[in-house]
C-alpha cells in the first residue's frame, strides 16, 4: 500500500566524492549495498564500479573494474549478490556478480520480448537520450529502467531480463511537471525503489528535484526539491544523477555529477 503522507527532505550530510586518481570523475547512479552500510556508484567515463561508505569515502578494495564503459545507472539485485547497470549507448542492462566480480550478462532492450511495444521511443539514429537509471523491485525482482528524455519513459522488465512487461510515459498527465522547466525539456536520471511504500523515487537533472512516483496507480505523489545550504543561501543540487533510499533508516542519498558530492537527506513526514 502506498504511503501518501507528504514528505520533507532535510539535508543532514554532504561529502565530496570525486577521486580523479581512481577514475571517479562523473558519478552517475547510486545504490545501497544489502545491509545499507555502503553505496555503489559508477562513472560514465570509467570502466569501474566504485564502493563508498556512507560518508562518501572510496573503498579501494571494494571497488573493481568491469569490461564495459558508458555506464549511467546502478542497482542492487533483490538478493544483494549482484549489481545491475545500464549502458546508455546500447540501452543494455549489464549484470555483474559482486563476489566474483564477473560479468554475468549483458541484455539490450532491443533483444527482449515485446521490444516492439517501446521501439518507437528509441530512434535508429540515437538522440543521446538513452537509458539513465535502473532499480529493482525487491518484492517481485522486476527491473525498472528509465529513458532520460525525448520522451522520458519508465520501463518494467522481467526478473530474468528476457521480457519487457510494461512501460509508462513520464508526462504532465501523470504528474511529471515542473514550474520552471518546460515539459519537453524535463529529464530523468536516477531511480530507487522504495520497498516500504512500494513506490519509485526518480531524480531529474534539469528539474533539480525528486519525483516520488506510484507505479501501480501511475501518478506522482509528490515533487521534492533537492536543496542544499551554501553559505547561508538555499541552492539546488546540480545534475542529480543518482538516488538511493534506505526506508528503514529514513535516509535518502543523492549524488550530484556536476559538483561530485554525495548528499544525505533525512526523510520526514510533514506534520
Amino acid at each position: 500500500m502506498t504511503d501518501s503522507a507528504e514528505l520533507i527532505l532535510k539535508l543532514i550530510d554532504e561529502h565530496r566524492i570525486l577521486d580523479e586518481a581512481a577514475g571517479l570523475n562523473e558519478p552517475s547512479g547510486l545504490t545501497l549495498n544489502a545491509d545499507g552500510s555502503a553505496l555503489y556508484t559508477v562513472s560514465d567515463d570509467t570502466k569501474a564500479v566504485f564502493k563508498l561508505d556512507l560518508k562518501g569515502r572510496l573503498s579501494i578494495s571494494g571497488s573493481f573494474f568491469v569490461g564495459v564503459d558508458d555506464l549511467e545507472g546502478i542497482a542492487l539485485s533483490a538478493d544483494g549478490n549482484k549489481v545491475l547497470m545500464v549502458q546508455e549507448e546500447t540501452n543494455s542492462i549489464v549484470t555483474v556478480d559482486l563476489d566474483s566480480r564477473r560479468e554475468l550478462s549483458r541484455r539490450p532492450l532491443a533483444g527482449m520480448q515485446n521490444y516492439d511495444s517501446i521501439r518507437h521511443y528509441f530512434p535508429e539514429l540515437p538522440d543521446n537520450k538513452g537509458l539513465e537509471g535502473i532499480t529493482v523491485n525487491t518484492r517481485n525482482n522486476h527491473v525498472f529502467v528509465v529513458k532520460e528524455g525525448k520522451p522520458g519513459v519508465l520501463i518494467e522488465v522481467s526478473a530474468d531480463q528476457d521480457k519487457i512487461l510494461n512501460s509508462r510515459l513520464l508526462s504532465t498527465e501523470n504528474g511529471f511537471k515542473h514550474p520552471k522547466v518546460e515539459p519537453e525539456k524535463l529529464d530523468f536520471s536516477g531511480l530507487s525503489y522504495d520497498s516500504s511504500r512500494d513506490t519509485i523515487w526518480i531524480t531529474s537533472d534539469k528539474g533539480q528535484c525528486l519525483f516520488h512516483y506510484d507505479w501501480n496507480n501511475d501518478r506522482v505523489l509528490q515533487r521534492l526539491e533537492l536543496t542544499i545550504n551554501n553559505d547561508g543561501k538555499q541552492k539546488r543540487v546540480r545534475k542529480s544523477e543518482g538516488v538511493a533510499i534506505d526506508p528503514e533508516r529514513k535516509r535518502l542519498y543523492v549524488v550530484g555529477e556536476r559538483d561530485g558530492h554525495l548528499y544525505t537527506y533525512e526523510i520526514q513526514e510533514k506534520k
